[in-house]
């Protein structure tokens, strides 16, 4: 959930309760007021009722002063009972309805007899009101709430502006620009100091990324060269016959070494450019005419190690990437099927519109699945497998997102490279 959606989620909220809040206590605030004023009343009438009794000694209906209907019931109890208000409901039978009315209940002697006196005003007006008045008053609280709402939504767009622009910039930062955010002050403190922390962040970061790529490049050519160097003299040397056996091994030795360690500086150089996004070139690749075209390749190397291999192609997968990381990709599953397949060995590869499958026979993993793209993890330690295929395979995968799962079934390794679906 967004910042200010979740800000707009608490203010309705607390609103809402307020909101019930506050109705609620109007509602008991003015039924309480109506009650008493209601109360008053009776009570003031009871006090010409009994005015008029001590005045006359008897009481007539007829009287003016009268608005509500007095009932009279004699008491032969000699324990009256206590003055008392109370709810009660008559029927009407012009509405055919019960009607709410509010009942006062008194003792007074009349001609020197206890009576109980019960004095009754209706409270359908009242309720009419209370209803009104408490209807206007939430139709006013739910406008003002409203309008609160609107005024706070609007502000608050306004308000965090440039948050959001700080953030589009951040988004568009891209490293192999060579230079940092440059994000203009602001007049709210905070966004101020986001925006100088984050430049003088990121001002580091290209830096950093600057000095570590000039590096990467210098210790590129650097290694290289005596690399080369140590390899062309190699050569020279075993073209000599004047070696014992022994001699001739060391120097095949010392050969296969530099051969690796210039395989080694090579591949790490791939890893590190992938990782720095210096292959930001696009191109669609026809993943399943690359894999056609590679298999062709390969296939003094399929006959020399007796390796059978089947493509079923029922679609054709398209990707964006560049296309030297497209070839790096294809040839390094290749290799991985070859490497780690058994003499007269299987290779299955499945192309369809979606995905590219290569399934290879072998030895039953021994390492965790969850590792086998680390860098340096191999099937078998003491191969001459540098260990680093598939992690470039992963590190390719990741930078143009797509999936990539290992799985063994019946004997056979299968990696899978996938496009994600639509939506997710």
């Amino acid at each position: 959930m967004k910042l200010f959606d979740r800000t707009n989620f608490y203010y309705i909220v607390f609103s809402v309760i307020i909101y019930v809040l506050v109705g609620a206590s109007f509602y008991l605030v003015v039924e309480h007021v109506i009650y008493q004023e209601v109360e008053q009343r009776l009570k003031v009438e009871r006090r010409d009722f009994e005015n008029f009794v001590r005045a006359h000694g008897v009481w007539d209906e007829s009287c003016y002063f009268v608005e509500n209907k007095i009932e009279l019931a004699s008491l032969t109890d000699t324990l009256a009972p206590v003055t008392e208000f109370k709810d009660t409901l008559l029927y009407n039978r012009y509405n055919n309805e019960y009607v709410p009315f509010r009942e006062y209940s008194f003792v007074s002697p009349i001609g020197g007899a206890p009576y109980k006196v019960t004095i009754r005003k209706s409270l359908i007006e009242s309720r009419t009101l209370l209803k009104s008045i408490t209807g206007i008053m939430m139709a006013v609280l739910s406008l003002g709430l409203l309008v609160l709402f609107l005024f706070q939504r609007r502000i608050a767009r306004r308000i965090w502006a440039p948050f959001y622009q700080t953030l589009s910039r951040a988004k568009s930062f891209d490293l192999n620009e060579g230079k940092g955010l440059t994000l203009t002050p602001e007049e709210i403190f905070e966004f101020n100091e986001l925006n100088s922390v984050l430049n003088k962040v990121t001002d580091k970061i290209a830096r950093d990324y600057t000095s570590l790529k000039e590096f990467t490049e210098n210790a590129s050519h650097e290694i290289q060269t005596p690399l080369a160097l140590i390899n062309s003299r190699v050569e020279e040397l075993i073209q000599q016959k004047n070696f014992s056996d022994e001699q001739m091994r060391w120097i095949q030795d010392i050969y296969q070494s530099a051969l690796r360690l210039s395989k080694l500086h090579q591949a790490l150089l791939l890893l590190s450019k992938i990782e720095h996004g210096q292959f930001f070139e696009w191109e669609t690749i026809n993943l399943t005419t690359a894999m056609a075209e590679k298999l062709d390749e390969f296939e003094e190397i399929f006959t020399h190690k007796g390796i059978t291999v089947q493509f079923t192609k029922t679609g054709v997968y398209q990707v964006k990437m560049h296309p030297v990381l497209a070839d790096v990709l294809i040839t390094n599953l290749l290799s991985n099927a070859v490497k780690h397949n058994h003499p007269q060995g299987v290779i299955n590869i499945v192309g369809t519109d979606r995905a590219l499958q290569v399934s290879n026979t072998g030895s039953t993993l021994t390492a965790s699945p969850e590792r086998l793209f680390e860098r340096f993890k191999k099937q078998n330690q003491s191969s001459s497998s540098l260990g680093l295929g598939l992690a470039i395979v992963k590190k390719i995968c990741d930078s143009y997102h797509l999936a990539i799962q290992y799985s063994f079934d019946k004997g056979m390794h299968t990696l899978t490279i996938s496009s994600p679906v639509a939506g997710q």
